[in-house]
């Protein structure tokens, strides 16, 4: 049963990052996977439930990949170069859904923002999830600092806010121009912080 389940949001999402949310229907889904519609009634009531598990999904690979990036074990560059690293997030995506269609920041900012215009809960997961990346990030800063790795003038908890920020911002810039290497800008943004911060 779970198999089906998971087959459903995995068919619903890539129909719902690929097309406009109003224009996908239970049915074209239920025809994709090889099931009756009355099939995904039996797990979700309705396409917004439908949608919501889908957002989740994503959701919950986005926490994972921001807790393996700042692994205890890791050190400030190879953290920085991991969350630096902007396509890998999808590609982390790709691979885990097995699928291929989760490809681009711009795929992923559409079903974003689709959820967080029809349903508030979106909003407060999203919330979630950036507050989490950056208190994690201010913890290991003010680690980093307490070791004398970082100036101690530093202040861990706006450092963090910039380092989310940048990343959202490079990844929202290369989505919307053309001619933008994101791996030479990760590269490049590792140095430049790593040389403003450290001692």
């Amino acid at each position: 049963m779970k198999e089906t389940k998971d087959k459903i949001v995995l068919k619903a999402l890539q129909y719902f990052i690929k097309n406009d949310y109003e224009s996908v229907s239970l049915s074209s889904i239920a025809e994709g996977i090889g099931i009756t519609k009355g099939g995904i009634y039996h797990y979700f009531s309705s396409k917004d439930e439908l949608f919501l598990e889908c957002i989740i999904t994503v959701f919950e690979m986005v926490r994972e990949f921001s807790a393996d990036a700042m692994s205890e074990n890791a050190s400030l560059e190879e953290v920085l170069e991991s969350l630096f690293s902007f396509n890998n997030i999808f590609q982390m995506m790709s691979e885990s859904l097995n699928m291929d269609f989760v490809s681009n920041y711009m795929d992923y900012s559409y079903l974003m923002f689709v959820g967080i215009k029809k349903f508030p809960k979106i909003a407060e997961m999203v919330t979630i999830i950036y507050d989490e990346m950056q208190q994690g990030l201010e913890l290991m800063f003010l680690d980093q600092q307490a070791k004398g790795i970082i100036k101690k003038d530093i202040n861990c908890k706006i450092l963090a806010f910039e380092i989310v920020a940048m990343i959202e911002g490079a990844m929202l810039v290369s989505g919307f121009t053309t001619g933008t290497d994101l791996k030479e800008v990760g590269k490049d943004l590792v140095k430049s912080t790593l040389a403003r911060i450290c001692v």
